[in-house]
Order: structure tokens, then C-alpha cells, then sequence
């Protein structure tokens, strides 16, 4: 093994698994911008109506934070080992789980539906769309569970491009049939909402196909039967993970309750202009599924000091190439948001949101690589403080005052930029602490 890499070594090891990872996440994206694009084709109720629906939808990524973390942590070690005989068992166990886990969760998120749409507060029209949506959506849980597992397992062992080349062809696949049942036989946001549940399983039976065909090294065998202590190892990091996710979504759905207090327009704003900063996310995404796999890689493999390295690394780089994406975002933000709706009210909002976070994707990015060194190193916990702490601390708090005691809209993109730079030192004083480098019995 090496004990260092040159420059353009590192680069390649970075990027082999951020572009890949950066470009499904632009896929995710796409879709969702997509559906926006087509939901304003109809009017701002139909963007209120879709964002009421994604905004209950993210409430259970906190489970899916739980099996990504579970498995990327456990398969990411035993890959630095080279020991695919228990990463197999790690995989077999986390997705019989999942399985056994998805009956249940459909029911809870179908007795929450109309409780949560009650609770954020919209229009009649609103409401009835969104629970159109989210009738349908719900019964694509499973199998956003179990790809879930899937691209964690996947993105552990550094194998993010199989994972891209899949979503091409799921991506066009779902664009192709949004439009035929969106607007050729008429189902609009419910034709939307069956569209995106296909998609996800026609998404699944790929990903089935892609791994027993080919005998992925997660998967050489596989086992019928639960290894408890995996289950226990994933829970123990995986946990912390959903928690802080929970609480971090939970922080954006109330953020939409206090926004949807300045009216509709305000609402479908807020959308545009978070959809349009997803589009950052793109290669935020990709650096910190990196600094993740790596950090498990090179820590299973007692390369501590190359692990520091190629973080530093992924830092310099994407510190630069966010910088931009923030530029472009605080630039263009009002010829951006008129791209998916023309209503000044709506621009408005959707400029002053671009305008903040647009201004913020440095320390954002910062955020995203540190959070993912310590998720790597299965110092989720520690990552859950940070997180929840900053965010209803320093976010959520000062948010719900300004606004209580009268402030504007502003207030609240005001805040979201002076938290993320919050956030960010106190994820780098976790960093420089330097316990991530000493965490193998986190994963005991």
C-alpha cells in the first residue's frame, strides 16, 4: 500500500468517486426541478401542493439516514480490510431489515398525511393536491429504502460510477413517463406522483440485476438470515445519523410552516429558490460521499495520515468549485427563479433566498466534507451534536423570534446564512480535535 499519493493521484481518487456521486444526485435534481418545472405549468397551488409532499416525504429520509450510514460506515471498513465475506453479511442483514421495516412504515406515513397537512397550514385547493400526491407517493418508500442500501454499499467501495449509469437510464426513463401521465393522459400532480413511485421500482429491479449478476464484492453471498451484531453496529452509528436528519428536516419543514405564515407566494419562493440551490448540492454531495468513503476506507486500512491528506485535498477543490456555484446563484438569482415561475411576489422570495445561500456555499461545503469525515470514521454522534445544536440553536431560535417580533421574510435567509457559517467552525474545531482519527470502536 501506498503512504502517499501525489497530487493528481489524489485527484483521481477523489474524483472517481465524487462525479459519480456529484452526477446522481444531479439526477435526483433534475427530477424533482422537473416536476416543479411541470407542477407551475398549472399554477403556484400545484408548486404549494408538491412542496407540501416532498416536505412530508423528507421527514422518513431520517430512516433512510439510518441504513445509509449503517452500511456505508461497516462495508467501507471491511472493503480497507478486503474481507467481502462479512461485508456480504453487513449487506444481507441491512436489507433483510429494511424488508421486515417497510409494512410498518407505510402505514405510519399513511395515518400522518392528513395530520401533517393540517399542521403546515395551506390553502383548501393546497391541501386536497397534496394529499392526492402523497397517497401514492408513500407506497415508494420500500424501495427508496432498499436502493438506498444498495448505493451506500456501492458508494463504500468507491464503485459510484455503476451507480450513475443506472440513473441515466432511470433518470430518462422517469422524465419520459412524468410527461406521459402528467400531461399526455391528463393525472397531473397525481399522474406526477405514480410516475416518481414506478420510477423507483423499475429503479430497484436494475440495481437487483446490476449486483447478483455481476457478484459485487457486498455481495459475493448472501445470507438469509439477520447478524445481530451488524444490526447493533448499524444502529449505534446509523441512529445518531437519522436523528440529527430528523431534526435537520424537521428544522425545514418548520422554516416552510413559518414561511407559509407570509402566504402562498411566499411558500412556492421558498421552493423555487431551495430546488435551484439543489442544484449545488450536486457536487456537495459527491465530495462528502468521498470524504465518507475514504475516511472508512483508509481508517480500515490504518492509513491515518493518508486519510488527513486526501481530506485536505477535497477541501481546497471543492471549496473552489462551490465558491463559483454560490456566485452564479447570488448573480442570477432572479433570472433563475423566473425560469420555473414569472409571479414578482414569487421571484421575489426566490432571489432573496438565492441571494443568502448563494453567499453561504463555501462553509456549506465545509459542512458537507467534515460531516462526511465523521460519518466515515462512524463518529455519527458527534455529528449529531454539531448538526442539531447549530441548526435549532442558531437557526431555528433567532428565526421564530425575529419573526415574532415582526421582522420580514428577509429575516429568515438572513439567519440561514449566519448559521451556516456557524456550523461550519464548529464542525472544523470537531475536525481539529482529531478524535475521527482514533474511532475504531465506534464500529465494535
Amino acid at each position: 500500500m501506498p503512504h502517499s499519493y501525489t497530487y493528481p493521484q489524489k485527484l483521481r481518487k477523489i474524483f472517481r468517486i465524487a462525479l459519480p456521486s456529484g452526477a446522481n444526485s444531479l439526477l435526483d435534481i433534475v427530477i424533482l426541478a422537473l416536476s416543479m418545472f411541470f407542477m407551475g405549468r398549472f399554477g403556484e397551488k400545484y408548486i404549494v401542493a408538491l412542496s407540501v409532499g416532498m416536505q412530508f416525504m423528507m421527514m422518513f429520509f431520517a430512516i433512510n439516514a439510518i441504513f445509509y450510514i449503517g452500511t456505508n460506515a461497516q462495508i467501507s471498513r471491511f472493503f480497507g480490510m478486503r474481507d467481502s465475506k462479512e461485508a456480504s453479511k453487513v449487506f444481507s442483514t441491512l436489507i433483510l431489515l429494511c424488508l421486515l421495516s417497510a409494512a410498518p412504515i407505510i402505514l405510519f406515513a399513511w395515518i400522518g398525511i392528513d395530520i401533517f397537512i393540517a399542521w403546515i397550514g395551506v390553502g383548501t385547493t393546497s391541501a386536497n393536491l397534496a394529499h392526492s400526491f402523497l397517497v401514492i407517493t408513500i407506497f415508494g418508500i420500500p424501495a427508496l429504502l432498499l436502493k438506498n442500501i444498495i448505493v451506500s454499499a456501492f458508494a463504500a467501495i468507491g464503485n459510484t460510477l455503476s451507480i450513475f449509469l443506472v440513473r441515466i437510464f432511470t433518470t430518462l426513463f422517469c422524465i419520459f413517463i412524468n410527461y406521459l401521465l402528467i400531461f399526455g393522459v391528463g393525472l397531473n400532480i397525481v399522474g406526477a406522483a405514480c410516475a416518481n413511485v414506478l420510477t423507483s421500482y423499475v429503479e430497484l429491479f436494475v440495481f437487483i440485476i446490476l449486483i447478483w449478476k455481476k457478484k459485487r464484492f457486498f455481495a459475493q453471498h448472501f445470507y438469509f438470515r439477520i447478524v445481530w451484531r451488524y444490526f447493533y453496529i448499524a444502529l449505534k452509528v446509523g441512529v445518531p445519523s437519522g436523528i440529527e436528519r430528523l431534526l435537520t428536516l424537521g428544522s425545514l419543514v418548520l422554516t416552510t410552516k413559518i414561511v407559509a405564515g407570509f402566504g402562498e407566494f411566499a411558500i412556492a419562493g421558498n421552493e423555487i429558490g431551495s430546488r435551484i440551490e439543489a442544484f449545488a448540492f450536486m457536487p456537495g454531495f459527491g465530495f462528502m460521499v468521498a470524504a465518507m468513503a475514504l475516511t472508512g476506507q483508509n481508517l480500515g486500512a490504518n492509513r491515518v495520515e493518508i486519510a488527513m491528506d486526501l481530506n485536505k485535498t477535497i477541501l481546497q477543490v471543492a471549496s473552489v468549485i462551490m465558491g463559483i456555484f454560490g456566485v452564479v446563484m447570488a448573480i442570477f438569482a432572479r433570472p433563475l427563479s423566473m425560469i420555473f415561475n414569472s409571479a414578482e411576489e414569487v421571484v421575489s422570495i426566490a432571489s432573496m433566498y438565492l441571494l443568502a445561500v448563494g453567499c453561504s456555499q463555501i462553509p456549506l461545503i465545509w459542512v458537507f466534507v467534515l460531516d462526511g469525515v465523521l460519518r466515515g470514521a462512524g463518529i455519527t454522534k458527534l455529528s449529531l451534536l454539531i448538526n442539531a445544536c447549530s441548526i435549532w440553536c442558531f437557526r431555528i431560535a433567532p428565526i421564530w423570534i425575529g419573526i415574532t417580533m415582526g421582522l420580514g421574510i428577509w429575516w429568515v435567509f438572513v439567519m440561514i446564512f449566519v448559521e451556516t457559517y456557524i456550523r461550519a467552525l464548529l464542525f472544523y474545531l470537531a475536525y481539529k480535535n482529531g478524535y475521527w482519527k482514533h474511532s475504531r470502536r465506534a464500529l465494535a
